[in-house]
């Protein structure tokens, strides 16, 4: 069977990387795709990888049958559409594929390199690198006109925000297929220009960045810093549970490098950063059901760095040309969940959000 629509035809998809984020993409393309009979086919190199993304997969499924969201044949029929291989040949016939691997050039050139080499020449390569810009990343691929970058958000199966980044020898018509295609599926797709981390990224972790800025400066404790930025921000989660859900140090360690460079030199790698990247160790949080104290004045000093910063960070996004403002104010508060940056300025006068962001 196959997904029509748009000119073009979904009779396979695959995902490559069994990692932090593959297992996700890989469960939301099958609640997608199952009813329409098109297979998914997971790659991983690792067989033990493998295993983990299909428990996982697993332990989501179970939890979203308890919850009322599948019913349970459907949970099944989902996990049996999965494949699960190390074998790159099974992805042969497939109309769409969406690297997942580690933010590493040299491993993504080799992708890209195997999946020309099975992968039909009318397949769409996409990467769902964080941060590369897709020249760099297709930088090698001979037939470049069929990629682009398609970014999803954690939790992938359930976040809406997808970011589509064509670079410059992207056809037009794989990236307005693109932008539908997202739409068709249940995203909220959002076109972004290639610049290092794209819209929504230098803003999720420059907020990181600010807020162990103000621990390393005795501001507050990682947790209250937490407990503010929710209730300042509005935040889902705070920066510090935030990352050790996302298991977003690794990259985090390797972006600030970039951003240092790419974006402004106020970005950089914290010590505290590497010692946790070298550690492996998650972030001091609260647990979950625990009360965190803080008074007045300290809400108010972090309260308003966090929101000086966030508003800084998002103008400076805006500013670059990459994103329109509409957008960048859909895929911030949506993927990050948090208040929306605009509607924020507009909630706090114009005035007080320029003094926040210049102190």
């Amino acid at each position: 069977m196959a997904f029509a629509g748009m000119n073009r035809e979904i009779r396979k998809v695959g995902v490559i990387g069994s990692g932090n984020i593959g297992p996700d993409i890989t469960l939301f393309l099958s609640k997608v795709f199952t009813p329409h009979g098109v297979p998914v086919v997971l790659v991983d190199i690792a067989p033990e990888a493998l295993e983990r993304g299909r428990a996982r997969i697993r332990k989501k499924l179970d939890k979203g049958v308890t919850a009322g969201a599948f019913q349970p044949d459907f949970a099944d029929r989902m996990i049996e559409n999965i494949r699960f291989t190390t074998d790159y040949a099974d992805l042969s016939g497939a109309d769409l594929v969406i690297e997942a691997a580690t933010e590493e050039l040299s491993i993504k050139e080799k992708i890209f390199a195997e999946l020309e080499r099975v992968c039909a020449p009318d397949a769409l390569l996409a990467s769902n690198s964080s941060h590369l810009e897709p020249d760099v990343i297709f930088g090698r691929v001979r037939e470049a006109h069929r990629c682009l970058v398609a970014h999803f958000f954690f939790p992938a199966e359930r976040n809406l925000i997808v970011e589509i980044v064509p670079h410059a020898k992207t056809d037009r018509a794989i990236t307005t297929f693109a932008m539908k295609f997202f739409e068709a599926i249940g995203k909220v797709p959002i076109r972004v220009k290639g610049r290092y981390g794209y819209a929504v990224n230098p803003v999720f972790e420059g907020l990181f960045h600010a807020a162990l800025l103000l621990v390393d400066r005795g501001y507050a404790s990682e947790k209250v810093v937490d407990a503010i930025a929710q209730k300042a921000l509005k935040m889902g989660v705070g920066p510090f549970t935030g990352m050790n859900l996302t298991g977003g140090t690794p990259i985090t360690y390797r972006g600030m490098q970039h951003y240092h460079t790419k974006i402004m030199p106020w970005f950089e790698v914290h010590p505290r950063l590497e010692e946790r990247f070298r550690s492996g160790e998650p972030w001091p949080a609260a647990g979950r059901g625990e009360v965190v104290e803080y008074d007045e004045a300290t809400y108010e000093a972090v309260a308003k760095r966090l929101q000086g910063a966030y508003l800084g960070l998002v103008n400076e996004v805006y500013g670059s040309g990459i994103v329109e403002l509409g957008d960048l104010e859909l895929a911030v508060e949506t993927a990050l969940v948090i208040e929306g940056p605009f509607k924020m300025m507009n909630r706090l006068g114009i005035e007080t959000a320029l003094s926040l962001v210049q102190a």
